[in-house]
C-alpha cells in the first residue's frame, strides 16, 4: 500500500460496519485509520494490513487466531481489540487512542526525566505482565507500539500481530527489519524460543532510550545490531 493510496480508503466501509474517516498512521505492513463503528456509533481505530497479506493463507489463519486471542486481553494497559475481518484486505479493529505514541515523545529534542520514564515503564510492565500470565508474548515491544490515551495512560498495542507477520510469506523492507531489531532481545537475535523475559528485555531497551536518547548496542545494520545483543548486558550507550 503506497502512501499515495491512503486517501483512496477514506470513506470506505469495512465489514459492513467500520467507516474509515481519516488516516492516522502508516507503516510497511499496515495503515491505521480513525473510523466510525456505524452500529455502535463510536470511534475506533482500524488497522488495514498490506494487500500482499490478503493472499497468504498461513497469515490469514494465524491472524484470525491471534486476533481472537488478543481480544480476550482485557486490561487497562493493553489496547482493546474489538473485531477483525477481511474484505479484500485483512483488518483489525481496536479502541481509538488520541494521545499519540511513545515514538513521537522520543522524537522531542530532550530525553524524558527518570520520573516520566518510570511511569511509562510501570504502565507497560503491568500490561505485559497481564499478557504473560495468560500465555502471550508480544515479540515487538517498541515505542511505536506504546500508545497514550487522552488520560495519558499508556497501553501496549499489537499483541499477536508480530507473531502472525513473522509466519507470513511476505518479506518486510530492510528499514522495517532494522526498526524491529533496535529492540530485539538476545533470544530473538539467536532465533530461540521466546517467553515473557524477551519482552522485558525489549522494554528495558526502550526505557534506556527514554532517559538517554540512545538504544544500547545499536549498529548500522539489523544484522550488526542483533549480533551485538548476544551475550552483552543492557547498559546505556556512551
Amino acid at each position: 500500500m503506497a502512501l499515495s493510496h491512503v486517501s483512496e480508503h477514506v470513506g470506505r466501509v469495512l465489514g459492513g460496519r467500520y467507516r474509515l474517516l481519516s488516516p492516522v498512521g502508516i507503516g510497511a505492513s499496515a495503515q491505521v485509520f480513525l473510523a466510525e463503528d456505524v452500529q455502535l456509533r463510536r470511534r475506533v481505530a482500524v488497522k488495514v494490513l498490506h494487500p500482499a497479506l490478503a493472499d497468504d493463507p498461513v497469515f490469514q489463519r494465524r491472524f484470525q487466531a491471534e486476533a481472537q486471542a488478543a481480544a480476550a486481553l482485557n486490561h487497562p494497559n493493553i489496547v482493546a481489540v474489538y473485531d477483525w475481518g477481511s474484505d479484500d484486505l485483512p483488518f483489525l479493529v481496536t479502541e481509538y487512542l488520541d494521545g499519540g505514541n511513545l515514538r513521537t515523545v522520543l522524537a522531542q529534542p530532550e530525553p524524558m526525566s527518570v520520573s516520566q520514564a518510570l511511569v511509562v515503564g510501570l504502565d507497560a510492565a503491568r500490561g505485559l505482565h497481564f499478557a504473560h500470565s495468560r500465555g502471550f508474548v508480544h515479540r515487538d515491544v517498541k515505542p511505536a507500539n506504546l500508545l497514550f490515551g487522552g488520560d495519558r495512560r499508556l497501553r501496549v498495542a499489537d499483541f499477536g500481530l508480530a507473531r502472525a507477520l513473522a509466519e507470513a510469506a511476505w518479506t518486510e523492507p530492510e528499514g522495517v527489519v532494522l526498526g524491529t531489531a533496535r529492540y530485539a532481545s538476545p533470544e530473538q537475535a539467536a532465533g530461540e524460543a521466546l517467553d515473557g523475559r524477551s519482552d522485558v528485555y525489549s522494554l528495558a531497551l526502550v526505557l534506556v532510550e527514554c532517559v538517554t536518547g540512545r538504544v544500547p548496542h545499536l549498529a548500522d545494520t539489523a544484522v550488526g545490531t542483533l549480533r551485538g545483543r548476544v551475550g552483552r548486558a543492557v547498559e546505556p550507550s556512551p
